[in-house]
């Protein structure tokens, strides 16, 4: 191979590698906007789990006579202990996805880098033919 021909590919390939890195990091925001969401989602389906369960629970308390006491409100108290509870999971999860996605992001841009650094040291002589042709 000519070293003209090797410095064109190596060039084609560090553009390659950027172009490659870049939409790594944009296809990694677009996955982090879409597990935030998906995270929401979720969140405003338990708490209308929860405000159903908690009108459920009084309707029934009202049709059998019971419009206080004790048991009332522990059944309430304990709805809204479910949901914190449910609300902490699911925004860990989330937190968790985050990171998962974070680091597969670095591991592709360390490997799009690695494999140019690759290119390079193997053109290296041709590179440095080149070089010295340039600028005996």
């Amino acid at each position: 191979m000519g070293d003209p021909v090797s410095m064109a590919i190596l060039a084609v390939t560090a553009g390659s590698t950027a172009v490659s890195i870049n939409q790594q990091k944009k296809a990694s925001a677009a996955s982090r906007r879409q597990q935030g969401l998906s995270a929401r989602r979720s969140q405003r389906q338990a708490i209308r789990e929860a405000q159903i369960r908690r009108a459920q629970s009084q309707v029934q308390a009202g049709a059998m006579g019971v419009t206080g006491g004790s048991g009332l409100a522990g059944g309430q108290s304990s709805l809204s202990s479910q949901l914190g509870g449910s609300l902490g999971f699911a925004g860990q999860m989330s937190g968790l996805s985050q990171e998962i996605t974070m680091a597969q992001s670095r591991a592709q841009t360390a490997g799009a880098v690695a494999g140019l650094g690759m290119q390079a040291f193997a053109n290296s002589d041709d590179i440095s033919a080149g070089l010295k042709k340039i600028f005996p």
